[in-house]
């Protein structure tokens, strides 16, 4: 399958134009496309009738926000973070939303539609050829579990697994809100570590591996690498491979890059600069490079 290469966005006016034409094209990237499920005679809490939009995500959004005049809809995470950096046709995932306001007038809106809740409390259904996941800010897994102080929509910025994924965008203003330097860490590639808990620890290690081996990363911070060294010691090689192979069908974590952090793992009482020197030599000899 073909990867497409990593082409950064170099503004939020940029970034926002990405958005309006993925979303607002009146396709989604299935060929046998399905909508939502349209239910009769469903009274929303006003009364009125509800619409069910099938035409494009940008359509379904205008809808949910609408459902929530006192709320507010964000697009979250991976959807913007692959559209910053490899622009749309780097985008092949589901679509994450998450609502700050009336949760409750959402629930019903969407329960109109047929959407199956998760376990983790988020609501599932198909738009347009598109699988998109509905959660409530508040409820999120890092919010719900204290990982995290809830202090208002920017503390998702701090539940992400990458740095990459901590931006939102308000649907309604279509204003960002992201961490410091956001931009720039995009632009540059440079790949950190925001939130070390998970519920899948397994998981979350081969998406940063991934990323490093797929090469959308050229640099990554000392965190990110002390985080992946320590993975090394939790997981073997063969189990990360064997995980990534059952979520992504297929493996491209290359030994080489584990076996570097794993090597500059058993390095100790020196800087970790040092470390990655030391351990970088030890493989070159090892590969004989």
């Amino acid at each position: 399958m073909f990867a497409p290469s990593p082409q950064p966005v170099d503004s939020f006016e940029n970034l926002r134009s990405r958005v309006e034409r993925l979303l607002r094209a009146r396709e989604g990237r299935e060929t046998n496309h399905f909508s939502l499920p349209l239910a009769a005679e469903a009274p929303d809490t006003a009364g009125n009738d509800i619409v069910h939009p099938t035409k494009s995500i940008g359509e379904f959004l205008d809808f949910l926000a609408d459902s929530i005049p006192l709320g507010e809809v964000y697009l979250f995470g991976g959807i913007l973070r692959d559209l910053a950096l490899l622009g749309r046709r780097g985008f092949n995932s589901d679509v994450d939303l998450v609502v700050e306001g009336h949760w409750s007038h959402c629930v019903a809106y969407l329960e109109s539609l047929g959407a199956m809740q998760n376990k983790f409390g988020g609501f599932r259904l198909p738009v347009a050829g598109w699988s998109v996941d509905i959660w409530n800010a508040q409820e999120t897994w890092a919010i719900r579990n204290g990982c995290v102080e809830y202090r208002g929509i920017a503390s998702l910025t701090e539940t992400t697994v990458l740095n990459w994924d901590a931006i939102l965008m308000d649907w309604r203003t279509k204003r960002f809100v992201s961490r410091p330097g956001y931009l720039r860490e995009i632009h540059e590639r440079i790949l950190d570590v925001v939130l070390m808990q998970n519920p899948n620890p397994l998981g979350m290690a081969v998406r940063v591996f991934r990323h490093l081996c797929l090469k959308d990363a050229k640099k990554i911070t000392s965190r990110g690498a002390a985080y992946l060294a320590d993975a090394t010691e939790k997981y073997t090689f063969d189990l990360i491979r064997s995980e990534e192979i059952r979520s992504y069908g297929k493996s491209v974590i290359q030994k080489p890059i584990y076996d570097l952090f794993h090597l500059a793992m058993l390095e100790e009482g020196v800087s970790i600069g040092e470390r990655y020197g030391i351990a970088t030599e030890a493989l070159r000899r090892e590969l004989n490079l």
